[in-house]
Formats: structure tokens, C-alpha cells, sequence
């Protein structure tokens, strides 16, 4: 599991075939055989290849975690001790509890810390009212699913609009202001590369600390502010 974990999946191949053989109803080893395989056939990506596992009752879902992210897919459910062994939860340094369920969190949760009493668990925290139920238990980490809406609800209008500022009805101009939210889709893209109205000119770029930046080839940082003026209609 290190050689595999460390992306040398020849002689891992080789050490997993090696357990199989010797204990055929071994399905961790089968799984990771067909895993290495896969990775050495079609190739992978070194530098962003992170040994994850991702774990979801639904084919559809595993499937398409598997094709856009390279993680190890497999079938099951994160409160089952059987799935999580079969994920190497005994392995792991980190599980990340995230159903839409907080008593599947919780018993997850409860499971992998049995198996594994060093991991890290991260829990995701769907309703406010288990709150109490959560805080007393020993978690890790706990990550409320408000903050994570009220995240991607902020990024989604950073992205889509734009704030008026200033109106020169002498030059029939309006200045305004877009901000970078901290999951925003403009982060790491230069303004060439941001949709802005038609005919926009970006003025200025002021950074989270307050910077005010002129340089327009650099990428946008999360909660970055873009300044730039729009023509209107006469």
C-alpha cells in the first residue's frame, strides 16, 4: 500500500498480485490490482495525484469522481466497517465524513475512529439542530454545510454580477466593482480572461490587504476587487 500510495504501481502491482494469490478472497487486493493497472495503462498526473479514495453507494457518482478528479472509487457506504477497511481506513491519515446524513456522519465517524483511533475525521454538519449532539463528541473538525452554501451562494454572484460605484452622466460612464469570492471561478485567471461587459476597461485591481495594483498580467487572489468602467446608453 506505501508503493502505491508513493506512485511506484509496478511493484505494488506486483506485491498485491503476491496477496491475492495467496488469499483469493482478498477483494482489497483485487481492487487495487485493477486500480494499478488502470493507472499504468492509461497514465496519471504525478504532481496532482493524491492517493484519495472516494466512497459512494451510487455508481453514476463513483464513476464520475473517478473520471474528473482520478480518485479510487469504490462502492459502498462510509458507515459500513466493511467498505472503510476495504478503502484502508486503517491506512489512512484523514477521512472525510460528508453525507447528507448526519447520523451516517456520525456512526462513519464513529467507525473509522474505532478502526483507526489516529486519523484525522473532518464532518460535514447538515442541520443546526444536531449541533449539540456533534459538539459532544470528540471531533476533529466539523464543517457547516450553511458556511459552505453561503460560500458558493457569495463566488456565484462575485461571479455572475457586479456592483455600479460611480455614474459620469457628463460621459455617460459607469465605474464598477467585481469581487473574487473564495471559491470564485475568476481566481488564478488574468482580466483577459474574465468576462466583463462589452467595451469594459479595468481601472485598477486592490487586493484582500488593500494593495491597489495597475499590472493586469497578474492572476486574481481570492477577495481581490476589480475596478474597471463601463460605457453606458446615451
Amino acid at each position: 500500500f506505501d508503493l502505491y500510495q508513493n506512485q511506484k504501481f509496478g511493484k505494488a502491482l506486483q506485491l498485491f498480485h503476491e496477496c491475492y494469490e495467496n488469499v483469493p478472497e482478498d477483494k482489497v487486493s483485487e481492487l487495487y490490482i485493477e486500480r494499478c493497472k488502470l493507472l499504468m495503462s492509461q497514465g496519471w498526473n504525478a504532481e496532482t495525484w493524491n492517493g484519495i479514495n472516494f466512497i459512494d453507494p451510487k455508481q453514476f457518482n463513483a464513476d464520475r469522481i473517478e473520471k474528473s478528479l482520478g480518485f479510487l472509487s469504490i462502492l459502498g457506504n462510509s458507515y459500513n466497517k466493511k467498505t472503510l477497511l476495504e478503502a484502508g481506513i486503517n491506512r489512512a491519515d484523514y477521512f472525510i465524513a460528508a453525507h447528507q446524513n448526519d447520523e451516517n456522519n456520525l456512526v462513519s465517524y464513529q467507525i473509522a475512529k474505532f478502526i483507526n483511533s489516529d486519523i484525522k475525521v473532518i464532518t460535514l454538519l447538515n442541520s443546526k439542530k444536531n449541533r449539540e449532539i456533534f459538539l459532544n463528541d470528540d471531533f476533529d473538525y466539523m464543517v457547516d454545510y450553511d458556511e459552505i452554501l453561503g460560500n458558493s451562494i457569495n463566488s456565484y454572484i462575485s461571479d455572475y454580477s457586479n456592483m455600479n460605484i460611480y455614474t459620469d452622466n457628463d460621459n455617460y460612464t459607469e465605474i464598477r466593482i467585481m469581487s473574487a469570492g473564495t471559491d470564485s471561478r475568476i481566481i488564478g485567471k488574468s482580466v483577459s480572461e474574465i468576462e466583463l461587459p462589452n467595451n469594459s476597461k479595468v481601472i485598477a485591481i486592490i487586493s484582500s490587504s488593500g494593495n491597489i495594483s495597475h499590472n493586469f498580467s497578474n492572476t486574481i487572489n481570492s477577495l481581490d476587487k476589480i475596478i474597471f468602467q463601463v460605457p453606458i446608453n446615451k
